[in-house]
């Protein structure tokens, strides 16, 4: 029977890249979209994933890409906290983590004892400057895989994934200048692949800093 896994985000960027890799292996994926599941309205997430643990009877992977920082227009970035709406510090937060919190919450019973449970955080350089609804968002995203790994020492493995500057389609919109530079989504892809097939040396509860295919510990230390 093939494995099982669930991705936000997937429909460009690290998401698709990670989909990718995992149906090269067999796996099936499961990849809502934003029109299956508005992960920025607390309710249509909590029903959605109530109505999709129903239909599953195991889940191996749960991963969590989705996150704010830009729109079809601008990146939400660059400006000082008064300067953001409410409206998008309150995506963000809702994306980037209780969206995150609650999916993973509707999931656990139906996650392996051997399956992992993966976020897709974020390493920046310049810590929350201009950026602080998003770095606020991922950091505390961190906070909660790590408390999670403690709550659930017996499985599913819990990580982080923390990418440097990547090449996703967004970011070569938004920042061209700097595209050359970045690395490649397959890059975080490889080793989300190898956190969730057990491959590597790394424990339960890591946060990985990833940076132009090197890795490192993160944030948490």
């Amino acid at each position: 029977m093939a494995k099982v896994a669930i991705v936000t985000g997937g429909s460009s960027g690290i998401g698709r890249a990670i989909i990718k890799s995992l149906r090269d292996i067999d796996w099936k994926v499961i990849a809502p979209s934003r029109a299956d599941i508005n992960l920025a309205n607390l309710d249509d997430v909590t029903k959605a994933s109530e109505k999709l643990a129903g239909e599953l009877d195991k889940v191996d992977a749960l991963i969590h890409v989705a996150g704010v920082w830009h729109d079809e227009s601008a990146v939400h970035a660059n400006k000082d906290l008064e300067d953001f709406t409410p409206q998008q510090i309150a995506d963000t937060i809702a994306v980037g983590l209780t969206s995150f919190m609650i999916i993973a919450a509707k999931f656990l019973p139906k996650l392996a004892k051997d399956g992992a449970v993966i976020g897709i955080t974020g390493t920046f350089a310049d810590g929350s400057s201009g950026w602080l609804p998003y770095y606020t968002s991922k950091r505390a995203q961190e906070d909660f895989l790590v408390g999670l790994a403690q709550d659930y020492p017996s499985g599913p493995r819990v990580f982080g994934i923390s990418p440097a500057d990547t090449a996703t389609d967004a970011y070569k919109k938004f920042y061209p200048q700097y595209a050359d530079q970045a690395q490649s989504p397959e890059a975080i892809a490889s080793l989300c692949l190898q956190l969730v097939t057990g491959q590597g040396h790394h424990q339960n509860g890591d946060i990985i800093e990833i940076r132009n295919g090197m890795m490192t510990k993160g944030y948490h230390v």
